[in-house]
Parts: C-alpha cells; structure tokens; sequence
C-alpha cells in the first residue's frame, strides 16, 4: 500500500520523489530556518521534504479551546533529504551564521525561485498523472485477462 505524502517537497518529479529513500535531517520550529535552508540546498542541489508537527491547538481541536496561548506547543517541522545526502546537508546546516545569512538571501530571491519551480512542477505533474493513468489502466487489463482466464477454464 502506497504512503500518503502529507508534507511538502522542493522535488518537481513526483515519480522520482516516490521511488527516493528519504532519510530525516532535522526537526526544525523557526521559519527562518526553513528560508536558509532552502536557500542552501537549492544551491546545492538537495530536494527536502518536510511534514509539519503542528501545534498543540492544532493536533487536538477539541481540546484546543481548553489550553491557553501560552501552553501551545509548538512541535516544528521534520525536514528529510535523500539519503545519500544526508552528510553533505548537514554540513550545510552546521553554521547557524551561515544559515541567517542564507535566510536573508532567500527573502531577495526566494519569490522567483518559487516561481519557477511551480512552472516546472505544473508541467511535471501533468505527465506524472498520464503515467499513474497508464499503469492502472495496464493493472486493468492484467486483472481483466487473469479473470477471463480463469473463467474459461470453467466452462
């Protein structure tokens, strides 16, 4: 059975991020972190993939009403990379200077990047989509012929 992805990815290719061995870096909580990170693996050439923790209020809304701001836990976000490259990231991320600078980049060049990977992604995506649409259609017929076969042994 497939994992659902619940995070979110700077890999454009769906079908290469399926079949990549994801190995977790870092539990980050400042979005800072996040921009100088992203700014250096880009880079670097490193996807990363992280799942939101959440908070508290978030991952208990009924009780959320009951707990006061000043309780809200904060649980961060896991970041993971390919790993076989998880060393070269962490040595990226050792100096947190470097990281703060890094974030500051990110904030000057960090909306045409985006930009240009959502354009890259859109036209990944459709051909991702044509190629699960294949590969149903191929485990369709495989089943339908499996079935027919067996029922002309039957008869």
């Amino acid at each position: 059975m497939p994992q659902k992805r619940q995070g979110f990815t700077t890999m454009v290719d769906l079908a290469e991020f399926e079949k990549t061995t994801w190995a977790f870096l870092v539990n980050i909580k400042m979005t800072w972190q996040y921009d100088g990170m992203a700014y250096l693996f880009r880079e670097a050439g490193i996807p990363l993939y992280g799942v939101d923790r959440g908070t508290t209020k978030m991952n208990h809304p009924i009780a959320a009403m009951a707990i006061p701001m000043s309780k809200d836990k904060n649980y961060g976000v896991d970041i993971y990379v390919p790993a076989d490259r998880k060393k070269k990231a962490a040595s990226l991320i050792e100096d947190e200077e470097k990281l703060a600078r890094a974030a500051e980049l990110e904030a000057e060049v960090g909306g045409e990047a985006h930009a240009r990977f959502n354009e890259e992604a859109t036209e990944k995506k459709a051909s991702y989509l044509e190629m699960k649409k294949e590969r149903r259609r191929a485990r369709r017929g495989a089943i339908f012929t499996k079935l027919r076969s067996l029922g002309g042994s039957a008869s």
